[in-house]
Parts: structure tokens; sequence; C-alpha cells
């Protein structure tokens, strides 16, 4: 027969770990700034690993598993240097720690209150102090290892471009220290800039650090934010050649100094884009326009796939809606490009218009389609 279960084990067997994960990287991109900033293919990669990793490290032990050796943080460090190569503020990766420790704990405790009769609450003590030491033993780990990675990567010269690059996004006027800084970059302050972000798919923190490095060499502010790079640079220097030939860079066009925060969050969007869409080179963030705008409102996006797309489901007359909107509605070229007889386009046509009330001759239905085909899946 089984061992009976101890209180401690029971009670977390009924934690729903993955939407206790999924729980808490929202409350990190919403609360804490650095990891806000990070891409959406960090946060949803390494980052969610690392909490699921650390969430059942954490919970194992306080079921009455063993301690976790240290070779079972090998994955943090990695992870806390990444930050530290971003150049993430270290407080900002301790509260993700401690803002952790105290939702699973909140958990715990609720769970406990649910079946008090089988003496969780009596056991919770004891869950409280596993969970404590469990963040001391982690947030000690990932602390080395970041100012250790710190040591390495951080000079004088890189934190006086992260503070020219704030001072110019927070359209403050740079001091006698932003504009030495500038000066021994050949960076020049004064005048509108394009805002660029430049990603690496498939590389890592390093990659793109060698990036940053190489765009300063030309007098360009760029600076790494996880996996990708963003930066400032001076009318007629944006990145594109100079990228290795796998590199997709989003370039906005040259603003003033006042709209450099907003571009600089659309060009991050609109990487984002360009890496889910497996875009190489430069791009300017007009050609993605469309998908920028359904990124910001992915819940629209959704819909609008569901409405115009869906009942089409994935066979001739999704391909024919697809490439007829390509094709900007050229009847003949459609019909030759898909093989088929005009009057047979026109048949499948009519049938797109049946189940979904859509017609591409009426402007307001032919943008709804536009945009659907636009949408992410």
């Amino acid at each position: 027969m089984e061992e009976t279960p101890t209180a401690l084990a029971a009670l977390v067997a009924r934690i729903d770990r993955t939407a206790l994960a999924e729980g808490m990287l929202a409350t990190f991109r919403t609360a804490i700034p650095g990891y806000e900033r990070l891409p959406d293919t960090v946060v949803r990669g390494q980052i969610l690993d690392i909490i699921r990793d650390n969430l059942d490290l954490c919970l194992d032990w306080v079921a009455g598993g063993a301690p976790p050796s240290t070779e079972r943080f090998a994955e943090f460090r990695a992870s806390a240097k990444n930050r530290a190569t971003e150049g993430m503020p270290l407080e900002d990766l301790l509260r993700a720690y401690r803002m952790g420790g105290t939702a699973a704990w909140k958990v715990l405790v609720a769970e406990a209150d649910a079946d008090a009769a089988a003496g969780e609450r009596d056991a919770l003590p004891r869950a409280a102090e596993l969970v404590m030491e469990y963040l001391d033993r982690a947030t000690g780990t990932v602390a080395e290892a970041y100012l250790e990675e710190r040591s390495h990567l951080v000079s004088e010269e890189e934190r006086g471009l992260r503070a020219l690059l704030d001072v110019l996004l927070a359209g403050e006027p740079p001091a006698a220290g932003h504009h030495a800084t500038a000066e021994r970059l050949g960076f020049v302050v004064a005048g509108e800039h394009a805002v660029f972000a430049v990603g690496l798919p498939g590389e890592g923190a390093r990659a793109h650090a060698r990036v940053a490095a190489g765009l300063r060499g030309g007098g360009t502010l760029a600076l790494t934010e996880g996996d990708r790079v963003v930066g400032l640079a001076a009318v007629g220097r944006a990145p594109g050649t100079a990228l290795p030939p796998e590199a997709v860079a989003v370039v906005d066009a040259a603003v003033a100094r006042d709209d450099l925060a907003a571009s600089l969050a659309d060009v991050r969007l609109g990487l984002d884009v360009a890496v889910r869409a497996g875009r190489t080179g430069a791009i300017a963030l007009p050609e993605l326009a469309l998908e920028v705008l359904l990124a910001r409102a992915p819940r629209v996006a959704a819909d609008l796939r569901r409405r115009a797309l869906a009942p089409l489901g994935e066979g001739e007359l999704l391909e024919t809606v697809t490439t007829y909107v390509e094709l900007r509605r050229d009847r003949k070229r459609t019909a030759e490009l898909l093989h088929i007889h005009p009057n047979t386009l026109d048949h499948r046509l009519r049938r797109v218009r049946e189940l979904t009330g859509l017609s591409l001759d009426v402007p307001e239905d032919l943008t709804t389609v536009v945009l659907a085909l636009r949408a992410p899946a």
C-alpha cells in the first residue's frame, strides 16, 4: 500500500503550476520596468521557463522533496548573466524573485483554506520556512552571477551610454556628462534622430552585444535589451548594410526628441512582428504599420481572423482570397496564378461572401479582410 502523503504534499499537489507561472509572468511585465522592456521572444521563452523551474524546485521541496542542489541553479545563473548583459537593474531581477515567492505563498495559503480539515493549515509555518529558505538560496545565487557578469561587461562608458539614451528618451536636456559621452561616441545630440531596433533570431545576449558594439563604432547610440539592440541614429546613419545577413532591423523615420520614446515603443513592437514573420534585412517601420496596429490590439486582431477567415477553412477559398487581395483584386491575374477559369474565381468569391457576409467589392469589407490577413494567427 502506498504511503499516505503528508499534508504539505497533498496541498502542493493541488496547485496549478502552469497557471501560477503565467500569473507571475503577467505581474512581472506590468510591475517591473526591466521585464516590461524585454522582447516577447525572451519573455515567452527563457523567462517563463525560469519561472516554472523556480516553482518546481521550490514547491517540490515544500512537498517533502530534497533541497535543490547547486547544480539545479545553473540555468538561473545563466539567466541572471543575460539580464546583466541587457542592463536590467539588479533590483528588478531580485524583485521578481520576491514577488514570485509572495505569489507562491499566497497560493499555498489559499489552498490550505480550502481544505483545513486535512491539517494543512498547521503545516503552513513549515511551508513558510521552506519558501523563505528557497528564496534566500535562489536570490543569493542569481545576485552573485549577475554581479560577476556585470563586472566583465559594464564599464563606466557603457553606463554613460545608457544614461545618455535615457535622458534623450525622457526629453530632458542633456547635462555636461551626457555631451561628453556623445562626443566620445561621435554621436550628434542635436537635431532629429531615427530610432531603430535590431534582432538576430536564434542568437543570445552576447551576439546582440557584439552588434551593439559594432554600431557604436559607427557613431550610433546602440545598446542591448535582451535578444535585441535598440538605439538612435543621426539622419543617414541608420543601421542596415553593417549588420550580419541574418539580422533584421526595423527603423523609424527621424523624429524630434519629444517623440523618441513613442518611436522606440513602435520599433520594438515592429521588430517582434518582423521576427515572427521570418523577415530579414532593414525594414522601414511604415512597411509594418498594419501589423503593428494589430499587435497593439490582439483581441481585435483575433476577432478579425475569426470573422473573416475562419469560415473559409484552410483550403482553396482561403488561398483564393489571399491571392486575390495580394494581386489588388486583378481578376485575370488571380485566375491565371491559381490555374482556374475566371468564372470559377467568381464562383469562389461568391461563396466567400456567403460564408463570411463580406464582399471584396465593398471598401469596408475589403479593409476587414486585408486586416484579417495581416493579423497574427
